[in-house]
């Protein structure tokens, strides 16, 4: 999983969501604890919330189990950009 963090920090620079999201999906067998399988869901669903993809964002980040503290903070985050996305209706 070292390959993504400068997956995503590249991503900050740069902005193109759809690459990034490739990129990503490529690196999904890399994850092989309980813990990365989590960090791998937790950033394709910020991804996919970026691309405006809320339903997909939302079901993926439903799967996402308690891990931690932070872990568990970051997930929160993201789910309420969802909800508050979707019932402004954003990305629509």
């Amino acid at each position: 999983m070292k390959k993504l963090n400068p997956l995503l920090e590249l991503y900050s620079y740069s902005k193109d969501t759809e690459k990034t999201y490739s990129e990503l999906l490529k690196l999904k067998h890399l994850a092989r604890t309980k813990g990365e399988r989590a960090l791998f869901d937790l950033n394709r669903a910020a991804l996919l919330y970026d691309m405006g993809r809320l339903k997909e964002a939302a079901d993926v980040v439903r799967e996402i189990p308690s891990m931690n503290p932070e872990l568990d903070a970051k997930t929160a985050l993201i789910k309420t950009k969802i909800r508050i996305a979707m019932n402004e209706g954003e990305f629509i």
